[in-house]
């Protein structure tokens, strides 16, 4: 099975002729010409962060951004991949005096779901709530078609990507990483090997911290990422980090073509104190992830009122827990409850100062 990419041919702000009816209380009007173009109001091109920028600057920012965000939220369908349907399809909509997207419509399809894909992702934008500066004439806002043409492209995909560090990572490999020992010696080893900060005991801290760790293709490793879920603070992290350093010349890297290769691993640890004072903490803590994980299987069967309810539980046990504040807030926005989501993503930020999923909490909530 060949892997997919998709492509984006480009933005297009071409305007098509539509005439529309006007009453004498409200301009129902559709303009195909005006004299200031509407562009999307993006929090990373908004004026006040670029001084001296001109409209002209703000929408060339607007238009690229935009580009980026459909590009990575589309999928190719998969009848055109079964099918090899390539093509471009062209869409259009208004923007309304609001800032509103109104008035889907295809004016070409490709056919195989394609054109379906198109409309949905421009949609769910307008749905989250992408907002966009109006077209203006005369100094008065006024309605515009816009058309919008996306191509899709069967490519191959490389079997990896490279990092930040220039660091070239398999996603796709024939045989795994894998701890020497085996599986089961490599989780008893990360509970039985951690080691609680002594200087803690008495705090009852309990938490995960999830490691990315890159395996890279000598079987030496590195930890390339660190979520600290419960903020349980740099002493933890550390003892994270140095329990997973531990490992080091017990991996076996992954296969790809018959040699080894460097990919990512997440490994998760988690603290609980032995103190006698902290066993009922500990037993909260266990209650709550009973409860994520019902969440979770509840949300793979498709029953996401029931997940969130099991997460909303969750959270009353052990409020300041950022991973469940996260998959409830993330199912919250596929209802289209925007604001309640907010307020979790929110919450995740102000426990911990930045989130991982930052670019999607930007365009969702706003820089706040």
């Amino acid at each position: 099975m060949k892997p997919i990419a998709l492509c984006l041919l480009f933005l297009c702000v071409i305007s098509t002729a539509m005439s529309g009816q006007t009453t004498a209380s409200i301009d129902t009007t559709i303009y195909n010409v005006v004299e200031n173009w509407p562009y999307a109001l993006l929090k990373s091109c908004a004026p006040g962060r670029h001084p001296g920028w001109t409209e002209d600057s703000t929408r060339r920012c607007a238009d690229a951004q935009l580009l980026a965000i459909v590009t990575q939220n589309m999928r190719y369908p998969e009848p055109a991949r079964e099918n090899n349907v390539e093509g471009t399809v062209v869409t259009s909509f208004v923007i309304e005096k609001s800032g509103r997207m109104t008035n889907f419509k295809l004016l070409k399809d490709i056919g195989s779901g394609c054109g379906d894909e198109a409309l949905r992702v421009l949609k769910a934008l307008d749905t989250i709530g992408l907002r966009w500066q109006p077209a203006r004439t005369g100094g008065a806002e006024v309605r515009m078609r816009m058309t919008l043409p996306l191509r899709f492209k069967l490519q191959e995909a490389l079997p990896y990507y490279l990092s930040d560090n220039g660091d070239t990572i398999y996603t796709n490999y024939e045989v795994a990483p894998a701890f020497k020992p085996g599986n089961d010696s490599l989780v008893s080893f990360l509970i039985n090997r951690l080691e609680y900060p002594a200087e803690y005991n008495d705090s009852c801290k309990t938490g995960i911290i999830e490691m990315a760790v890159l395996i890279r293709n000598n079987g030496e490793l590195q930890v390339d990422n660190q979520l600290d879920f419960s903020n349980l603070g740099l002493d933890f992290q550390f003892q994270a980090l140095r329990l997973v350093n531990r490992t080091m010349g017990l991996w076996m890297p992954a296969q790809y073509l018959g040699r080894g290769v460097s990919t990512t691993l997440p490994l998760r640890v988690l603290f609980k104190s032995d103190a006698p004072k902290c066993a009922a903490v500990n037993q909260i803590f266990d209650q709550t992830m009973v409860l994520a994980d019902e969440g979770a299987v509840l949300l793979e069967k498709n029953e996401p009122e029931q997940a969130i309810a099991k997460w909303t539980e969750a959270i009353k046990l052990n409020p300041n827990n950022t991973e469940i504040l996260y998959y409830r807030g993330t199912a919250l926005l596929n209802l289209n409850r925007k604001e309640e989501a907010c307020q979790d993503f929110g919450a995740v930020k102000k426990l911990l100062g930045v989130t991982w999923f930052e670019g999607v909490r930007r365009l969702v909530c706003g820089w706040q």
